[in-house]
């Protein structure tokens, strides 16, 4: 019998992978991104998001089998006033950030018309504003109701909006910034599958830090 596809954009570090790692015991998972992570018994397609429609459009016709999972957990982090941020930034981030995770989802719907559950990972700028993270806040808040609003689509079974605060990443650590209080991937990994193995139609759900928790906004 052939193991439920799951396709994770974004599974090639950090929180993605821990999903990846944890899902590839009883699925055939499927990870996208720029960088082969090289864990055994997961497919890698290599793809740059952060070309537009382009990037991301053939993307599903690659996969010959239907999708159980969706899971976009793709970004990246971006400092800088609105007058220092280049059109390539500027870009770079709204593809990223919203035109892949659109553009896929599209895709998925229309090869194989339904799709049984959808997993969104934002983070706590989804709701916080931020000087020096002005396109960064804005593609988190808008993952977070495109998640919101694609839940209302009979075609999707399922919808899983979560929002976790910083994690401890190489990224950090190469940017030499302290990582002590922020919170661990695989852990965070473990409560967004606990969450999804839940009956629901839609769940947004904040995970915090100081102290690690798990915050229930919305469940329907």
């Amino acid at each position: 019998m052939n193991k439920p596809n799951i396709l994770i954009v974004g599974g090639t570090s950090g929180l993605g992978l821990e999903l990846a790692k944890k899902l590839s015991k009883d699925n055939h998972v499927i990870i996208v991104g720029r960088r082969e992570p090289k864990f055994p018994g997961l497919d890698f397609i290599h793809r740059d998001l952060s070309h537009g429609v382009p990037g991301a459009s053939n993307l599903i016709e690659l996969i010959k089998e239907p999708i159980e999972l969706y899971v976009f957990a793709s970004g990246f982090f971006q400092e800088g006033t609105m007058s220092q941020l280049s059109d390539s930034d500027i870009m770079g981030m709204l593809h990223v950030g919203l035109t892949a995770p659109v553009t896929i989802l599209n895709r998925i719907l229309k090869n194989q018309k339904s799709l049984p559950g959808f997993i969104a990972i934002t983070s706590t700028s989804q709701w916080t504003p931020r000087l020096l993270e002005p396109v960064y806040t804005a593609v988190k808040g808008g993952l977070g109701m495109f998640a919101n609003s694609v839940s209302l689509d009979p075609a999707i079974g399922k919808t899983l909006l979560a929002a976790p605060a910083g994690m401890r990443t190489p990224f950090w650590e190469k940017d030499g910034r302290d990582t002590s209080d922020m919170l661990d991937p695989v852990w965070v990994a473990e409560q967004i599958l606990s969450l999804y193995n839940d009956e629901f139609k839609f769940t947004h759900a904040r995970i915090m830090r100081g102290p690690a928790r798990v915050e229930l906004v919305e469940k329907r």
